[in-house]
């Protein structure tokens, strides 16, 4: 069945399985409006990511690292005292105004918890994080240990600026790579130890600026060389230096550019499963950046063990999600956000350890519940049918024309973040946010505070005495290009000589989203041709790459 983007005006189609799983959660009578692109846009305005704030909590006073500014529009809480003494406000539901602006009057009165975190020990410049023990600037990631500045990490141990990194340890600069040990710079690889600069490698060791290898050692650029002529080659590059490490970087650019193949796709282990970056998953359409989820469509950046999910963003461990940002370990769930261990949940958001809860906000462990106000289970019952047979309707309310909003997510200005400080912010970056219901945060007022210039830090901690060490752990330095100052710390000393590696030289978040940018994603996929058979592929690689694509045939046939 074919339908126009209400946005851009692309025609697109909606396939049976997509249908199959609208007429799960009953919706198949009505189509999707816009393309899948934009739905994972819109859910993504609801993550905040890549930013922490200075501020204090609204409840106590107490100061805090949190996701949210400062002006959040709802009172932000830290976590331990949101999860144990938030009583928020309730209403009664009012058939004679519209659904979302009553939601809006409620919500902006709950308190939210200030991160999203659970188990963790030393971990408190994190978000998004769990069952870890210290860990420092580190977004969506659980099971690691002693790893700094990384995004999306599981089961990980003293990695830093690890990007969808698995099962990893002592690896500086990992993206989207697992079972690797003691490396720097690892892109598409598999169980690679004691290497640098390697694309797409599995089960290497002792290799440099090597791509498309499996089972090798000692090999530079490809090229097989006996262990000594090996350990010359290596002398020739100190990555101590983070002049060498850059030029370095500009070498693997143009071997990527230039020399490597690329597999179209991401795709292991996965059967009836289409889109990128999935794994050991079944039955998946048009997905990204997942693992090990069964009977899905449209899901994106979302964890392990989730299944029947539908047009949803960050699910994890869940059951029947549609339309939703963030459902983690909950079953059930439509059109809400941000929330945990959970189940039949509609048009919520911030909900822990709740069930049967419709149009609510801010909850921990509450059942029965519209607009926060707990009623009987019949009572509940009848009064949500009521409510959505009121969503259903168009009309005039009160001399106000309205439409539908049955089946429709939460205007942009329920997110509690600013769009620029989302997951679209990065992913699909706008120039006028409020275009599209955004709200718009404007820059951070941030002093430039610094106690030394950037000049003042050494190209290799080799220059460094102990007095000099010393000295540079206490400064404080300033990133012009993101207005934000930034420390050298003790741990990232010690950590460079351990992976002899180079030293931080900006503030993390660049390092972060260059690492990203590896792995391309806007959220659906385009038209190119094999660059030996000449077949028809989809792909997410830029058009720069095409001439170095391969289908899956010929990609299997290379690296046999």
């Amino acid at each position: 069945m074919e339908v126009k983007c209400e946005i851009s005006g692309r025609n697109f189609e909606i396939s049976e399985h997509e249908m199959t799983l609208r007429e799960k959660f009953g919706f198949g009578d009505s189509l999707p409006k816009i393309l899948p692109k934009y739905r994972f846009q819109y859910l993504g305005a609801f993550w905040p990511q890549w930013n922490l704030h200075k501020r204090k909590c609204d409840k106590t006073g107490e100061p805090i690292i949190s996701v949210f500014r400062p002006d959040c529009v709802y009172p932000v809480w830290k976590r331990k005292e949101w999860f144990e003494n938030n009583n928020p406000p309730s209403r009664d539901f009012d058939p004679s105004q519209p659904f979302f602006d009553q939601a809006w009057e409620l919500f902006q009165k709950c308190p939210i918890p200030h991160v999203f975190e659970n188990n963790n020990q030393n971990c408190e410049y994190t978000d998004d994080w769990y069952y870890s023990k210290n860990c420092y600037l580190c977004h969506s990631g659980q099971y690691s240990e002693d790893c700094s500045y990384c995004y999306e990490c599981d089961h990980c141990k003293n990695v830093h600026y690890g990007v969808s990194a698995f099962y990893s340890e002592l690896c500086f600069d990992l993206i989207n790579s697992s079972n690797c040990f003691n490396s720097l710079f690892l892109l598409n690889c598999k169980t690679v130890s004691d290497s640098a600069f390697m694309y797409d490698c599995r089960d290497c060791s002792n290799c440099l600026f090597c791509f498309n290898l499996r089972n090798k050692s000692y090999c530079f650029g490809n090229k097989q060389l006996s262990k000594e002529e090996f350990e010359k080659q290596k002398t020739m590059w100190d990555f101590t230096s983070r002049k060498t490490y850059e030029k370095a970087k500009e070498f693997f650019s143009e071997m990527m550019s230039n020399t490597a193949w690329h597999r179209a796709l991401q795709i292991d282990q996965c059967e009836d499963s289409s889109g990128n970056f999935i794994k050991q998953s079944k039955d998946c359409e048009n997905c990204y950046l997942l693992s090990k989820h069964e009977n899905s469509a449209n899901d994106c950046f979302s964890g392990p063990d989730a299944k029947v999910t539908l047009d949803s963003l960050g699910t994890v461990g869940g059951e029947l999600t549609f339309m939703t940002s963030l459902p983690v370990f909950s079953y059930y769930v439509i059109f809400s956000f941000s929330v945990a261990h959970c189940k039949f949940i509609e048009y919520s958001a911030y909900l822990q350890n709740c069930q049967y809860c419709f149009g609510c906000c801010g909850l921990v462990n509450k059942k029965y519940c519209i607009f926060n106000k707990q009623y009987s289970e019949k009572e509940y019952e009848i009064l949500r049918e009521k409510i959505i047979e009121h969503l259903k309707k168009t009309g005039d309310q009160q001399g106000v024309p309205t439409e539908a909003e049955w089946g429709e997510f939460f205007p942009g200005y329920f997110a509690p973040n600013p769009y620029e400080e989302s997951f679209s912010g990065f992913h699909f970056p706008l120039d006028k946010p409020k275009d599209l219901g955004f709200r718009e945060g404007g820059p951070v007022e941030r002093k430039n505070v610094k106690t030394a210039e950037i000049d003042a830090i050494p190209d290799t901690y080799n220059e460094l005495s102990s007095e000099k060490e010393k000295w540079l752990a206490e400064q404080i330095f300033w990133d012009e290009k993101y207005k934000r100052s930034f420390q050298v710390t003790q741990k990232d000393i010690d950590f460079a000589k351990k992976i002899k590696g180079p030293l931080p030289h900006d503030y993390y978040v660049h390092r972060l989203q260059d690492n990203f940018a590896w792995m391309p994603f806007n959220g659906e996929l385009r038209d190119a041709v094999c660059s030996k058979s000449g077949v028809k592929i989809k792909t997410n690689w830029p058009s720069k790459f095409d001439g170095r694509i391969l289908c899956e045939e010929e990609y299997l046939k290379l690296v046999k």
